[in-house]
C-alpha cells in the first residue's frame, strides 16, 4: 500500500514533465485531471479487490478496502498538490508573483506534511520512550509533547516575525526548514523522553520559523488586489497537509514503525528546503514592524468582549484541538483496539469536513454578517458532540466527536478571526490591525498549550472516559457563555469601549 501511494504521485508528476498539454489542462481545471485519475485509480481497485476477496479472510480485505479508500484520497491530493505546482511554472506573459506563490504552497506544503505525518502516533511513541518520572505519571507525560510543542511555537512565533522582517521571507523560510530537519531526525533516534522532547522543541523552532515566513512570503510576493488569494493557497496548503498526514503517517507506522515515518518527516522537510531554494528573492523593501510590547496585551485584555471572544471561543477551539484530537483521541482509539493506520483513517474525517463546510460557512457568515452566531454554534455543536462517547462507547462515540469537532471548527475558525477587528475597533485604529492580531494568536495558543496537559491529567487522575466527558462538558460551557455574551448582550459602541479603558 506504502508503495502504490508513492507510485501513482510520481507517475502523474512524470506524464505532467513530458506531456506540456497535460500540465496545462491541470492548471487551467485541476478538478477535471483529478477526476482521470480518480476514475483510474477505482478501476484498479475494482478489478484488484474481487481476485483478493476470494484468497484473503474477510477482515483482511475489509482492511484493505479501507486502506485503499484512504489512500486513494490521499493520492488524488497529492498529486492535485503536484499539479498545481506543475502550473505555476512560469511562462512568458505571466506574471512573476503568481508562479512564486504557487512554489511557495509547494514549499509551505511538504513541510505541514512532515509535521502531520506524526499526528495519529506521537503520544503512543512517547510512551514508548517513558520512563518513571517523580511527580509526573506516564498518561502526563504522554501529552507533555505537544504541550512543549505549541508552547514553544507560541513562544518562537514573534522572533519569527522580526526575522522575516530582518532577513526576507526566503532567508525565513531556509531558517524554518533546517531545524525542523534535525528535528525529526533527532526524534526518529530519540532513545529517553528527554531526547524527545528537545527534538520536538527543535521542530517546534522549525514550524513557527515556517508558518511565519510564509505569511510574509505571500504578503510580500502579491499585489493588495490579490492578496486575499494569495492568503488562501497559504490556508489550502496547510488543510491538505492535515488531511493527507495522519492517515499516511498511520500507514506508514504500521508498515515500518514510528521511528522510520519520522525518517521520512526527515526527508519531506529536507525536499521542503530544496523547494525553498528556488524561489525568488523579496522585492518589496523589509517592514520594521513595532516590537511586542506587553502593554499590547494589557490593553486588550481590558477590552470585556475580547476577554469573552478569547476565553470562551478561540483558547477553546484551541484546547479542544490539541486535547482531545491530537492527544484523547489517539490515545482512547488506541485503547480500543485501533492501530496508527485507523486511527489516521478516523482522524482524516475532521479534515473532511472543514473541507466541505468551511468555505460554504464563510461566505454564508460574511453575507449575512452574523459571525458571532457561527462562532457560538461551533462552540455548542463541539461540546455536544464530543459528549456522545456518554451514549456510543467506543469506536463509535469518538467517531462521532471528531465529526462533531470537524463541523464545530469550519462554523468558527474563520468567524472567531472576523471577529476580532468587530470588538477590537478602537485597538485597531490606535494599535494596527496587524499588532492586535498578532496579540490574539499569541494569547489564544495558550489553549493549544494547556489541552494535552488538561486531557492528560485529567485522564490520569480519572479515567479516558472522564476526560473524553470533561473536554466535551467545557466546551459546551464555554459555548454557552460565549452566546450569553454575544447572542444576549448588546454590543458596546466604540465610545463606549474607550471609556471602559
Amino acid at each position: 500500500m506504502a508503495i502504490l501511494t508513492a507510485a501513482i504521485p510520481a507517475i502523474l508528476w512524470s506524464a505532467g514533465l513530458l506531456l506540456p498539454s497535460f500540465r496545462r489542462l491541470a492548471g487551467a481545471t485541476p478538478l477535471r485531471g483529478l477526476t482521470v485519475v480518480a476514475a483510474a485509480m477505482l478501476a484498479f481497485c475494482a478489478m484488484t479487490l474481487p481476485g483478493l476477496a476470494g484468497l484473503l479472510p474477510a477482515e483482511t480485505v475489509r482492511g484493505f478496502f479501507y486502506d485503499a479508500a484512504v489512500l486513494l484520497v490521499v493520492c488524488l491530493l497529492l498529486v492535485f498538490e503536484g499539479l498545481l505546482l506543475l502550473a505555476a511554472r512560469p511562462g512568458r506573459g505571466e506574471p512573476e508573483p503568481a508562479s512564486a506563490v504557487g512554489r511557495m504552497r509547494a514549499s509551505l506544503f511538504l513541510f505541514m506534511l512532515a509535521e502531520e505525518l506524526s499526528r495519529s502516533f506521537l503520544p503512543l511513541y512517547a510512551r514508548e520512550l517513558y520512563t518513571p518520572v517523580p511527580g509526573l505519571s506516564e498518561t502526563v507525560m504522554m501529552g507533555l509533547p505537544i504541550g512543549l510543542f505549541m508552547a514553544l511555537v507560541a513562544v518562537f512565533t514573534p522572533f519569527a516575525g522580526h526575522w522575516a522582517d530582518r532577513f526576507g521571507s526566503r532567508r525565513t523560510l531556509l531558517l524554518g526548514t533546517l531545524p525542523a530537519v534535525a528535528g525529526f531526525i533527532g526524534t526518529a533516534m530519540a532513545g529517553s523522553m528527554a531526547e524527545l522532547l528537545l527534538w520536538r522543541g527543535a521542530c517546534a523552532l522549525g514550524y513557527a520559523v515556517m508558518f511565519i515566513g510564509a505569511q510574509g512570503f505571500v504578503a510580500r510576493h502579491t499585489p493588495a488586489d490579490r492578496r486575499a488569494r494569495g492568503m488562501a493557497q497559504f490556508v489550502a496548503a496547510v488543510i491538505v497537509a492535515g488531511l493527507c498526514g495522519a492517515p499516511l503517517g498511520g500507514i506508514l507506522a504500521d508498515q515500518f514503525g514510528y521511528r522510520a515515518t519520522f525518517a521520512v518527516s526527515a526527508l519531506l522537510a529536507l525536499a521542503a528546503a530544496a523547494a525553498v531554494t528556488l524561489l525568488p528573492a523579496d522585492r518589496t523593501e523589509r517592514v520594521q514592524r513595532r516590537p511586542f510590547r506587553m502593554g499590547d496585551a494589557t490593553a486588550l485584555l481590558a477590552n470585556p468582549r475580547f476577554l469573552a471572544l478569547l476565553l470562551f471561543s478561540s483558547v477553546p477551539t484551541k484546547l479542544m484541538l490539541t486535547g482531545y484530537l491530537f492527544y484523547l483521541v489517539p490515545v482512547s482509539l488506541h485503547g480500543a483496539g485501533e492501530t496508527p493506520a485507523g486511527i489516521g483513517r478516523l482522524m482524516m474525517t475532521y479534515g473532511l469536513i472543514i473541507v466541505l463546510l468551511g468555505p460554504w460557512v464563510s461566505k454564508v457568515a460574511d453575507r449575512t454578517g452574523r459571525h458571532a452566531l457561527f462562532a457560538g454554534l461551533g462552540g455548542l455543536i463541539g461540546g455536544a458532540g464530543t459528549l456522545a462517547i456518554l451514549q456510543e462507547q467506543g469506536v463509535a462515540g469518538i467517531l462521532i466527536g471528531i465529526a462533531a469537532l470537524g463541523v464545530a471548527h469550519a462554523l468558527n475558525n474563520a468567524t472567531q478571526l472576523a471577529l476580532v477587528p468587530e470588538v477590537c475597533r478602537a485597538d485597531c485604529a490606535r494599535m494596527g490591525d496587524s499588532s492586535v492580531f498578532a496579540v490574539y494568536r499569541l494569547l489564544e495558543r495558550g489553549g493549544s498549550v494547556i489541552g494535552p496537559l488538561l486531557a492528560a491529567a485529567l485522564a490520569d487522575r480519572f479515567g479516558m472516559q472522564a476526560a473524553l466527558v470533561a473536554l466535551g462538558a467545557l466546551g459546551m460551557l464555554c459555548g454557552t457563555a460565549f452566546c450569553v455574551v454575544f447572542l444576549l448582550v448588546p454590543s458596546a459602541s466604540p465610545a463606549a469601549g474607550e471609556a471602559v479603558r
